[in-house]
């Protein structure tokens, strides 16, 4: 009978039960496993300002967008709990409109990457409190995967930030069952000490071949990494950050699931989580035929 009442006030207030908990993603070697045992495949898209939109009464735009992204059989989403300057989203604000994007998203059968710290170096936030808080959100939520910071070693994150001592010890705030990247490990090693690991690849002339040489991280870590902000898609090229080729996204795609990547496509206009142009949607195309094509037969 306690059960039965426990789970129908978890339904009533809105809050998965206890059993569902147990369905987030694990880790398996380099692979992400699904609670059915099958294997996760991580084909995600930056959509950094998705959490906004709940926040601030663009819901409808933040479900067209989860939408599209699960017709395009994408399967992550990444957003952002806070942001300055780029948007504005309050750690307070993103904490509390986390459940329900993360609900919204799990109707279209959407993982969320939610990377908890940006622009600390000028936003004031407590951040033991704040990544505890995200970190119990995320527990309740088998969705939901958590990025301590984006680009720890950034000039727009605070000095705690940049310490990777000071960012290992903030994975024991959050409960064990939600899988936890620290942060992009181009910057320091110990940034890998999470579950899994995130990769900015380098953004040289030919950024493809830099995402192949990701195979060798899969090898030292040992455990999932996910190449997650590379050269992104845009209408027109800017040498080092933006590329307009189709073939070249192709190239990536193959290159992330021949290195035994996840892989996140990154575009102009996800910083805002707008709808691609045709010419990044022509690019995603490419690199999801990449990404998704079948090895060749041995």
């Amino acid at each position: 009978m306690t059960g039965l009442i426990l789970v129908l006030l978890h339904l009533l207030l809105g809050v998965p039960a206890e059993s569902d908990a147990g369905r987030h993603l694990r880790v398996s070697g380099t692979r992400f496993i699904k609670a059915d045992g099958s294997v996760f495949q991580w084909r995600g898209i930056t959509a950094f300002r998705l959490l906004e939109f709940v926040a601030h009464g663009k819901e409808a735009d933040a479900e067209a967008y989860l939408a599209w992204a699960a017709s395009k059989k994408l399967t992550v989403v990444r957003v952002l709990a806070m942001a300055d300057g780029i948007f504005q989203l309050t750690p307070a604000d993103g904490e509390g409109a986390l459940p329900r994007l993360l609900e919204m998203a799990r109707r279209h059968g959407l993982h969320v990457e939610v990377v908890a710290l940006t622009g600390t170096a000028t936003v004031g936030v407590d951040i033991p409190r704040f990544v505890r808080g995200i970190g119990d959100i995320c527990a309740r939520h088998p969705n939901a995967l958590l990025e301590l910071a984006n680009e720890p070693g950034h000039p727009t994150q605070s000095a705690s930030v940049h310490d990777p001592v000071y960012m290992r010890s903030l994975l024991t705030l959050i409960p064990k069952s939600v899988p936890t990247a620290i942060g992009s490990v181009e910057y320091d090693d110990r940034f890998a000490a999470g579950h899994y690991v995130t990769w900015h690849a380098p953004r040289t002339r030919d950024w493809p071949s830099e995402i192949a040489k990701g195979a060798a991280l899969v090898r030292k870590f040992k455990k999932p990494v996910i190449s997650d902000e590379p050269i992104g898609a845009a209408d027109a090229p800017e040498p080092g950050r933006r590329d307009n080729n189709p073939e070249h996204f192709r190239q990536a795609g193959v290159a992330s699931r021949r290195a035994g990547l996840g892989a996140t496509f990154h575009y102009n206009g996800g910083v805002q989580a707008k709808p691609l142009t045709r010419m990044e949607l022509a690019c995603l195309d490419a690199w999801l035929a990449g990404l998704m094509a079948s090895p060749p037969r041995r």
